[in-house]
């Protein structure tokens, strides 16, 4: 066969170590379906587009490689769109390769013409639309970089059905070392000995873990750092699992729907540490009123995200894992005698009015579920009460072991991108644990499960009700409900036997534990349908315009 654009793209998948890509084909993206048959690269046929950009950045997550998704153009294009903003958002690295009509055609309404350039500019670290084949090489390789590099994310490169068809000849000299595409790092030491300073005359220190120490792998420096300096932290929803909750130092996650005490504690520091974090409105609630008594630090390699959202008092731009291991022999090794015994008294009392984290049955549901499956069992929580019961129950003591969306709050993220994460991770077992209303969103993707018979392990508690909606018209609209019942005429579990996979109905007020057994016994894929009270809710809860401050302290809401 004769050398054609798609075999440069196959060639440089190759190099880049991509063993697996998840999309759906059109006509113009057929020449690169045709090549990558006779790859060692695995495509997965999802059955939407939207689900191949969730598992390719579930993926991503699982494994810390980057993920690749492929559609046509068009409404393939399109459908990619949630699934790439959810990535940007969460700062997931995955290439989307989209392809295109003719260049001839370009600017003229063709069949199936769609400028995904100008769509995904503000959902992307960057943007590639490839007119010339002697372009096609650096472009790829400069995407697998910028989406893998710095602040990771997702990079679109667009690909015209001709560019893919063209013939030509495959590069066979080594590429040239591509510039590093990441923040610049401050370079001043003076700015590192300030940060460490502030913490060591602290009284009250509090460390604020975000996602972006997962992903610079700092996970074992902050550990030394939280153990050296014996400063509490907390994390946000995507930092939960950034370091073992086990050593009695973590207070849980922040924010609008975090716990309590974790809130309570950031309200009284006199000092903060913010490590990978961008202060997000669910994570501070009313800017204004945000840890009033505290001086704030913050680590982040991407200049964007410092003072974003948080008046900084010492920012500090550069890779989190660096500049970690650069603080660490500034930073003295500290008791905290009182703030410590204060805290932990605060903590058991904590725990003591709350054993439950305020999940109630649905988190012992979900504890109930990790103690039955194997050790590093990945959860992938959707979006809703759902995701909630989760991250407020599952334990993260292995690495990438909770995956959730976070920054888009993506209904139906979970199905798909359990899918990557499986793919991604063959040797450890995957629970999606997801709502009916986000089930529904991506529910044709039973048949690719069934297809490729991956072994997934389906938990859908099911209200009948979009769940966190109805929670919020229950106790800040007057319990005037609207557009919230979903009902309960379909059998969730007839269904995946249609598409076949084996399921059982269990009662969450009765002992779900025979269907949690034989969920754990099976080896293909499972579904477990799980109905629930609609009234079955996560406190607290802070409603809209409303700060952690007043949920703390009781002011009147």
């Amino acid at each position: 066969m004769e050398t054609i654009g798609a075999d440069i793209i196959v060639k440089i998948l190759q190099e880049e170590g991509v063993d697996a890509i998840f999309g759906y084909p059109g006509a113009n993206s057929l020449p690169l379906n045709d090549r990558l048959l006779d790859s060692p690269i695995r495509h997965y046929l999802t059955r939407h587009e939207q689900a191949a950009a969730h598992a390719a950045d579930g993926y991503a997550r699982a494994t810390g490689k980057v993920g690749v998704c492929l559609s046509t153009s068009g409404p393939g294009a399109t459908n990619l769109v949630t699934g790439i903003a959810t990535a940007f958002m969460d700062s997931s690295p995955i290439v989307a390769l989209t392809a295109q009509v003719n260049t001839s055609l370009l600017g003229q309404d063709a069949f199936q013409e769609t400028d995904i350039i100008g769509i995904t500019m503000p959902i992307t670290k960057h943007s590639f639309q490839v007119n010339d084949i002697n372009n096609l090489s650096y472009a790829l390789k400069q995407a697998f970089h910028l989406a893998g590099t710095g602040r990771p994310g997702p990079v679109v490169v667009d690909l015209p059905r001709d560019i893919l068809a063209a013939k030509c000849k495959c590069p066979n000299e080594p590429y040239e070392n591509l510039a590093e595409v990441s923040a610049k790092d401050i370079d001043d030491p003076e700015q590192l000995e300030k940060i460490a300073k502030a913490l060591d005359q602290s009284e009250r220190p509090v460390l604020i873990l975000g996602g972006g120490v997962k992903l610079s792998g700092a996970d074992n420096e902050i550990r030394v750092l939280v153990e050296k300096a014996k400063i509490p932290f907390v994390t946000t929803m995507m930092g939960i699992g950034s370091i073992s909750a086990g050593n009695g130092y973590d207070f849980g996650f922040i924010g609008t729907h975090g716990y309590e005490l974790a809130n309570r504690m950031v309200h009284q520091s006199d000092f903060i540490l913010a490590v990978g974090t961008r202060f997000s409105d669910r994570s501070t609630s009313i800017t204004h009123e945000f840890a009033p008594m505290a001086t704030i630090a913050q680590i982040d390699i991407d200049p964007t995200s410092i003072g974003k959202n948080i008046k900084v008092d010492l920012p500090f731009i550069g890779d989190i894992k660096e500049t970690v291991t650069a603080l660490l022999p500034m930073v003295s090794f500290k008791e905290r005698t009182q703030w410590l015994a204060r805290t932990k008294n605060e903590k058991t009392d904590y725990h003591e009015k709350n054993p439950d984290n305020g999940c109630g049955p649905a988190g012992h549901l979900i504890r109930s579920i990790q103690n039955q499956m194997p050790a590093g069992t990945i959860a992938v929580a959707d979006v809703g009460l759902n995701q909630i019961w989760t991250v407020r129950t599952w334990q993260t003591g292995a690495a990438r072991n909770l995956i959730t969306s976070g920054g888009m709050g993506t209904m139906g993220f979970s199905l798909p991108a359990a899918i990557g994460a499986k793919v991604g991770m063959p040797d450890r077992d995957v629970v999606v644990i997801t709502g009916d209303g986000g089930f529904y969103m991506n529910i044709q993707e039973l048949a690719t499960i069934s297809y490729y018979n991956f072994p997934l392990k389906i938990v859908v508690i099911n209200n009948g009700h979009l769940g966190m909606i109805r929670q919020m018209q229950d106790l800040f609209y007057g319990s005037r409900f609207t557009t919230c019942e979903l009902g309960n005429r379909v059998d969730l579990v007839a269904v995946a036997r249609g598409f076949g996979i084996e399921g059982r109905r269990v009662l969450i007020d009765e002992d779900p534990k025979e269907g949690i057994d034989e969920m754990s016994r099976v080896n293909g894929p499972y579904l477990l349908e799980v109905m629930v009270d609609p009234e079955s809710y996560v406190y607290p809860i802070i409603p809209p315009g409303r700060s952690n401050v007043e949920m703390i302290f009781g002011k009147a809401v």
